[in-house]
């Protein structure tokens, strides 16, 4: 039915086409050549929330109030996506996400996506794609599940660009774009840049108990000053050799810091009879910059979507981290102080091929292959002052190198078939064999004779499977079912200790090995004009999970560090709802589910623990159009505590108003938020049990805000042709599969 209505549709814009250039024709008869030509663009809006075979769509492009935002802002809005304060992304309370630009990946989001979502524009997004089940196409990596971030595309004649920004008590970021076409070559131009801060305190009480039985409590009291930010730059060029042929080239180059002050006081004894230890004032200081480079080069095949593409991609990081630290006695003298720097490199290559072939009409195989090269690099530095010598001295027990490599061999098949007309079913396997090692050159781990080591190489058969049927002409029901692997990234590997704290420290555990999960996924909803839902079951087994240890050494020094002892299951819904009216939408996001961590060690100090609870996330976002240049909006989004082996972190809420203008005819707008106006200061509890010790913090911050965005967009699109006026239709509501997406 929806076919026979879409067939009438196209055959009423053809006849007003054909009529309308006839009578344009007789009226440019007398009209001169020279004649400025104008662009008539009949454009037909896409829902907001659209549902795909494999990934749930946001068209941000449908978001007016996205207009001069962060791409981080964006992401909040986002079904199933939380953003936190700190702006860490998570996926169903998950993490270990794999971010993609336009289905690649991207150095930009590898080493901090947080700061590099904030450095990006809103207004450079189309749309966002969240992927809970990725297919075999896509890399196994990333238990939590993939988000792509499709970037607009600039296919203009001329010049055309668009500024946005914001400022605020809290953060701030610019960005801006210039694209233009010459011939059959598009240029691209991308500027961003991000500033944040926060402040706040954090109270920390620790409560252990020794071999024989009597128990002592450490107290710490902390006030924090952060802040971060840094610009990046991208040009691109996409050039259209043929109808069938195209080639992407783009360059990326970022920078980011990072900086956070901590004063603190630390108190230490017998319960009810604690001694002043001493107190601290600790400066840290983060900083990165890098580049990728990357290419794609895609030719089209005779068959209705057959297509070839490579793709390839170097991206090269350098970061420094270190801290200073001055500690002061109860009669306020200079007692210590120290100075660290951990220096990385992080380089990472990568080559893919893939092949999209249309069996027949009905059945579609995709195949390809796929290799990266990762090599990582960490020496780092301690520096004591001799107050005897009046100057920094190495400590040599302390100083490190830490080397490491990884290769992982990949490829794919995935067979599509579409049957009964509206019934689909996506079989696929990826095949996944990963070598890696590396070398340590002294420090904690050299007491157990690691040095050099080449990992045990391992292989993975990754499979997917998808069942699907469309339901009208925006419903959907699907059963999906894959595998996903999650491999430690350098902060869990690298043993690096930080002694900024001396009662707290953390340290990596280069012998870590990949985590492997099972996910399964029932959903059903409908997506139209006027609104809709989405409705997700899940269930979700991951084994040999990383989980974050922590234990008491003989010295009474808290410890954390990382291992593969733990067994995750969760089990839970999604629900999505929208309603679109005249000049308003509505839409509700939230989730429930129930977690439990078990201990997967027989022996030691973690035998036998468990972990459980329930997760819930709650959003509720509304704007309206007081009239066409003025508009209200309102967000709000609470979060359930989050669950480890040995404890838990408190829920939080966010919420923001705002107001914004728009002038030029929608080409530019200017906002003002603000941010948790009713409650200013929040208040995050953290919870750890262990083997003879009991830790709670409790962390507050300021989150109250004010800020401003703004976004113009500017240039105009000309034709080359001087005689005839163009019209361009774009049916952009119109989705392969009938709602339910290409499959």
């Amino acid at each position: 039915m929806c076919t026979f209505y879409n067939r009438i549709f196209r055959g009423l814009v053809s006849f007003i086409l054909v009529f309308y250039s006839v009578k344009l024709k007789s009226q440019t008869d007398s009209t001169s050549a020279a004649d400025t030509i104008k662009t008539v663009e009949i454009k037909v809006k896409k829902n907001l929330i659209e549902n795909r075979a494999d990934a749930l769509v946001y068209n941000a492009d449908e978001d007016l109030t996205s207009k001069g935002q962060s791409a981080s802002e964006l992401l909040a809005k986002v079904p199933m996506v939380d953003v936190d304060m700190d702006g860490n992304v998570s996926l169903r309370g998950n993490r270990n996400i794999r971010f993609l630009i336009n289905g690649r990946p991207s150095g930009l989001l590898s080493g901090s996506p947080s700061d590099a979502l904030r450095a990006m524009s809103a207004d450079d997004i189309a749309t966002v794609e969240v992927m809970t089940n990725p297919t075999s196409k896509y890399d196994a990596e990333g238990s939590g599940g993939i988000i792509n971030i499709v970037l607009k595309e600039k296919k203009v004649e001329g010049l055309v660009g668009s500024l946005s920004g914001g400022i605020g008590t809290r953060s701030a970021h610019f960005g801006g774009n210039l694209a233009s076409q010459k011939g059959k070559t598009t240029y691209n131009l991308s500027l961003g840049s991000h500033f944040w801060r926060s402040w706040g305190n954090l109270e920390t009480k620790r409560n252990n108990t020794d071999e024989k039985g009597i128990s002592y409590q450490l107290i710490q009291h902390s006030d924090q000053v952060n802040w971060g930010g840094g610009p990046r730059i991208t040009l691109s060029l996409d050039h259209q050799f043929t109808e069938s042929q195209s080639l992407v080239l783009n360059a990326t180059g970022r920078y980011r810091l990072r900086n956070s002050v901590d004063n603190w006081s630390t108190n230490y004894g017998v319960i009810d009879s604690l001694d002043f230890l001493w107190r601290q004032e600790s400066d840290y200081l983060s900083q990165g910059w890098g580049y990728d480079l990357g290419f794609d080069y895609r030719i089209k095949g005779k068959k209705p979507k057959s297509e070839f593409a490579i793709a390839g991609l170097l991206t090269d990081g350098i970061s420094g981290d270190g801290y200073d630290a001055l500690r002061y006695s109860k009669s306020n003298i200079l007692s210590f102080q120290e100075h660290s720097l951990n220096n990385n490199s992080n380089k990472e290559f990568s080559l893919q091929l893939d092949w999209i072939n249309p069996l027949t009409k009905n059945l579609m195989l995709e195949t390809g292959v796929k290799t990266v090269f990762r090599w990582v690099k960490s020496n780092y530095n301690f520096d004591s002052f001799d107050f005897a010598k009046k100057k920094f001295v190495p400590n040599e027990l302390l100083n490190n190198g830490f080397g490491y490599f990884q290769n992982v061999y990949a490829g794919y098949s995935q067979i599509t078939y579409e049957f009964l007309t509206k019934y689909s079913a996506r079989l696929g396997v990826r095949y996944e064999a990963t070598k890696f090692g590396g070398d340590i050159e002294k420090g904690v781990f050299e007491n157990i004779g690691i040095n050099t080591f080449v990992g045990q190489p391992y292989s993975n058969w990754v499979p997917s499977i998808s069942l699907s049927r469309v339901i009208g002409a925006g419903g959907y029901v699907r059963l999906n079912y894959n595998m996903r692997i999650q491999r430690p990234s350098l902060i869990f590997l690298n043993p690096y200790v930080n002694y900024s704290n001396p009662v707290d420290i953390t340290v990596g555990n280069p012998l870590l090995n990949p985590e492997v999960s099972d996910n399964y996924e029932l959903s059903f909803g409908n997506y139209t004009k006027i609104g809709g839902f989405g409705l997700n079951f899940y269930h979700k087994r991951l084994n040999n999970a990383i989980e974050t240890y922590r234990f008491i050494n003989s010295s009474g020094v808290y410890i954390t560090t990382y291992s593969n002892i733990g067994r995750n299951v969760q089990n839970g819904m999604d629900l999505n709802l929208n309603f679109r009216g005249k000049g308003w939408m509505l839409f509700f996001n939230g989730g429930l589910g129930h977690v439990n961590i078990s201990s997967t060690v027989d022996t030691g100090a973690v035998s036998g623990i468990s972990a459980s609870g329930w997760t819930y996330v709650v959003g509720l976002r509304g704007n309206y159009s007081i009239n066409d240049d003025w508009l209200v909006e309102g967000f709000s989004r609470i979060n359930a505590p989050q669950f480890s082996l040995q404890g838990f972190s408190q829920n939080w809420m966010f919420h923001t108003i705002g107001i914004k203008r728009m002038f030029n005819e929608g080409k530019g707008g200017l906002g003002l938020g603000l941010d948790n106006p009713f409650t200013p200061r929040i208040t995050l509890k953290t919870e750890n049990l262990g083997q003879s010790f009991e830790l709670y913090s409790q962390r507050v911050l300021n989150m109250w805000g004010v800020r401003i965005n703004f976004n113009y967009s500017f240039g105009d699109v000309k034709t080359k042709n001087t005689n005839i006026r163009s019209i361009r239709i774009k049916n952009e509501d119109l989705k392969n599969g009938s709602g339910a997406g290409e499959m």
